[in-house]
């Protein structure tokens, strides 16, 4: 029973929902690519609130350096400064891909998406394996750059 409700939530379509949703999917998406090209024009719109507020950096502090490094073609600067920069730059394109394609190919890629949430649980993953890097992280075993 617990490893049913367990498995239920663990396997839940989260992403997949978000790329099912024009509107939703607009808005994120839009945030992600305007704060990329402003960044990579130089252009610092946010800093980490977290991380001002309370002087330990969140579990996406550095991931906007690592990712334009990720553009730049210094994938080894970009692991270093953040691993799963070329994560989420995928999660961006494809979410640009479920945006822009068209409305047959839209549903295939959001299919392919929801089948593998469902039966590997890979957003749950992403994001545990993001939490569980920012505690080793925190911890030291992982430093985070100097220039962080």
């Amino acid at each position: 029973m617990f490893q049913d409700q367990f498995q239920k939530i663990w396997c839940a379509p989260a992403f997949s929902s978000i790329l099912s949703s024009r509107r939703e999917l607009a808005l994120i998406a839009g945030v992600g690519v305007l704060h990329v090209g402003f960044s990579l024009a130089g252009v610092t719109l946010w800093t980490c609130p977290i991380r001002a507020a309370t002087g330990i950096p969140c579990p996406g502090c550095g991931l906007t350096r690592a990712s334009l490094e990720v553009l730049r073609g210094d994938f080894s600067a970009s692991v270093q400064t953040h691993a799963f920069a070329p994560l989420v730059l995928t999660v961006l394109l494809t979410m640009l891909a479920a945006l822009l394609l068209p409305a047959k190919w839209r549903d295939v890629l959001i299919g392919t998406v929801r089948t593998l949430e469902m039966r590997f649980g890979f957003t749950a993953w992403a994001l545990t394996l993001i939490f569980l890097y920012w505690a080793i992280r925190l911890l030291g075993f992982i430093p985070f750059p100097n220039n962080f």
